[in-house]
């Protein structure tokens, strides 16, 4: 049906003197304008009177935006840092373009496409620009290798790359599946499937945790589907409401494969809408335990809009609710998005990732789960069942300008490339290296190098960040040697987090298989 309006609407009037001001800038204007940028400048503010989420995106981002969700994109098949203002490539994506001719980690691009690289202020983006493009086009990088006199060329023919939403999946301990979900694909339905049959070696496992930690968000469905796995049919998953958008009710289906079993959900203060779904759904039903703290509280859908030069407008229409009526939205005000996230900087600075008791819900905030009629709390974000503050104890300034300078990775990138071909015979497969790595000595050589720069740090912080440092230098050559999914099985043992979900999904373990 046609959007049909009465000519003396507010809407006929409203818009009618945003074209006419376009058009006397155009016509009358004492200088040369680009319409396309005014065009732009005012849909933007427009929208940024609105909530905090709804948002004008450009065409030449729009792309990039789609193709997070779709979890693909045109290109060659790398993951890379910029060292040293020149691309190295930390991992090259198995079955991709690149690892087809030949391109391997520790590779240093030089040139695309005649286009020199190696230089002061080169971004991601530029070299993004430069290496993605339509599947079936050619591009050709010369690159430097470690022990290889004369750059080597490669032609390489960019094709479809899949963006993983799965970062880890493995066992913590016998019978326990661990699968951590960095955002919600289009994809990331089948991708947790296959993590999980990987992490419990294609049996039932005894328990599940998923991490959802750092999850912002992605595609509802994708959170849908991981629900509908753990609840039962006819279970809602969640509802949603707006002023023009009325009321819907999203259930399970009978298609829950786990609908029973022990089962531990893993969140923090950067957990946010379809995390936040998911979340709420598994507590407000008792299904599982939540550990970790508090979400952020984005309960606003979007709808994208798009204009016919590839820019987009993503228009909020509707709110999210738990099955027990909780709104996930945390509080704001139209046309404050700054005081919006000043509000989430001011939690962390009220204490909330650090003492639950810092964290007050008054009793029309409080609800009552569906199975067991435990107290849970609206008003934006997803509270824990178990809370576990924020470990800090082994930050220092040392520590801050290790990790936070970017200066440990920097570092480790180039001694591991260093070490490679030392570290690959050594190390044939994670477990070895697991069990007989030790990072004293890329520990001392990160030192070496820092006393070179001129900096110490203090015996206080030495002893205060070491152990952390290491194990994260660990975790890198991990990453650098195996995969992502090696990297979180060694950060993951000094998290406290981690600790507090492994502790939990064995209490409930046992209470499980003792009835």
């Amino acid at each position: 049906m046609p959007f049909v309006v009465s000519a003396q609407s507010e809407f006929v009037k409203v818009s009618s003197k945003i074209g006419n001001t376009l058009r006397f800038i155009d016509r009358y204007y004492v200088d040369t304008v680009s319409l396309e940028k005014l065009g732009d400048a005012s849909v933007k503010a427009i929208l940024e009177q609105l909530d905090p989420h709804s948002t004008y995106i450009p065409a030449s981002e729009n792309k990039t935006s789609n193709e997070e969700m779709e979890g693909e994109f045109e290109g060659v098949g790398i993951q890379f840092n910029i060292i040293s203002d020149t691309l190295t490539v930390q991992a090259v994506i198995a079955g991709g373009p690149c690892a087809k001719a030949g391109v391997m980690a520790g590779d240093k691009f030089v040139e695309v496409d005649t286009v020199k690289i190696a230089s002061a202020g080169v971004t991601s983006t530029d070299i993004q620009k430069l290496l993605r493009g339509p599947k079936g086009t050619t591009v050709t990088i010369k690159v430097v290798r470690r022990g290889v006199v004369e750059p080597l060329t490669f032609n390489i023919t960019r094709d479809k790359i899949p963006l993983e939403s799965i970062d880890a999946a493995y066992q913590p301990i016998p019978g326990v599946a661990y699968i951590k979900i960095s955002r919600f694909g289009l994809k990331t339905s089948a991708e947790f499937l296959n993590a999980l049959l990987k992490a419990s070696n294609e049996r039932r496992p005894n328990g599940i945790i998923i991490d959802l930690r750092g999850n912002g968000g992605g595609i509802v469905g994708a959170a849908i589907f991981l629900s509908d796995m753990f609840l039962s049919k006819g279970q809602m998953i969640f509802y949603s409401e707006g002023t023009n958008s009325p009321r819907s009710d999203v259930v399970a289906t009978e298609k829950g494969a786990y609908e029973t079993g022990p089962l531990v959900v893993m969140i923090d203060e950067n957990s946010a809408s379809a995390s936040e779904i998911f979340t709420g759904a598994i507590q407000d039903w008792d299904r599982g335990v939540v550990v970790g703290r508090k979400s952020f509280g984005k309960g606003l859908i979007q709808r994208q809009f798009e204009f016919e030069d590839g820019s987009a407008a993503r228009v909020t229409v509707a709110r999210y609710y738990t099955p027990t009526g909780r709104a996930i939205q945390s509080p704001y005000e139209k046309g404050h998005k700054k005081e919006y996230l000043q509000a989430f900087i001011d939690r962390y600075e009220r204490g909330e990732s650090f003492s639950r008791d810092s964290i007050s819900f008054p009793d029309s905030l409080k609800f009552s789960t569906l199975v067991k009629g435990r107290t849970v709390y609206g008003g934006g974000g997803i509270m824990p069942d178990v809370f576990v503050p924020r470990d800090t104890s082994y930050i220092s300034s040392f520590y801050r300008r290790a990790v936070g300078l970017g200066f440990l990775v920097s570092f480790s990138t180039k001694y591991i490339d260093s070490k490679r071909v030392e570290y690959t015979r050594e190390y044939p497969d994670f477990e070895t290296f697991d069990a007989s790595f030790k990072s004293d000595e890329i520990f001392e050589a990160y030192l070496s190098s820092e006393k070179e720069k001129g900096y110490e740090p203090s015996q206080e912080d030495l002893e205060r960040s070491s152990k952390m440092l290491k194990c994260q230098l660990k975790a890198l050559v991990a990453r650098a040697l195996f995969s992502e999914n090696e990297f979180y099985r060694v950060i993951n043992n000094e998290d406290e987090d981690f600790k507090a979900a492994v502790q939990e999904i064995s209490n409930l373990i046992e209470a499980y298989y003792a009835q």
